[in-house]
């Protein structure tokens, strides 16, 4: 399988943009994800994928750590390019003003743990959730934000 044009195939899928934050030691860690969906209402479960070679990938796998999933607004595109970066840990300062300017938010606890080919399908139980903002979606469509 040509996975060069695979993924172009695949980029026709417009999705919008989530940042999944978790504490690391005083500060936060985080990661772009556009792979995120609802899985279930009853009980409330949410996923979202992650490389099994992505560096942050410990910090994610903790099983007694509480998760945020961001959803961003249009606005927030250097935020999303900074969670895609090596450089990816905000203060408990930033991180709620991230939240105060998006969409919205889920407060969640691990679930369970999928190995799926390269990746890992993480499912989360959305504990708490708060929708702030009625601003546009930060949108992924054709490997760019549109």
């Amino acid at each position: 399988m040509n996975t060069k044009k695979l993924k172009k195939c695949l980029s026709l899928f417009a999705t919008g943009i989530t940042s999944i934050v978790t504490k690391k030691s005083k500060n936060y860690i985080g990661i772009t994800v556009n792979s995120f969906s609802s899985v279930s209402l009853e009980p409330p479960l949410v996923m979202w994928c992650i490389d099994k070679k992505s560096s942050s990938i410990k910090s994610f796998l903790k099983v007694k750590n509480k998760y945020e999933i961001i959803f961003l607004s249009k606005s927030q595109r250097t935020i999303s390019n900074k969670f895609a970066s090596a450089d990816n840990e905000v203060s408990s300062l930033s991180l709620n003003n991230i939240k105060k300017n998006s969409l919205g938010y889920m407060i969640c606890t691990f679930y369970k743990k999928l190995s799926a080919g390269d990746h890992y399908i993480i499912l989360h139980k959305v504990k708490t959730f708060k929708v702030l903002n009625d601003k546009k979606p930060l949108l992924f469509f054709k490997s760019k934000y549109c």
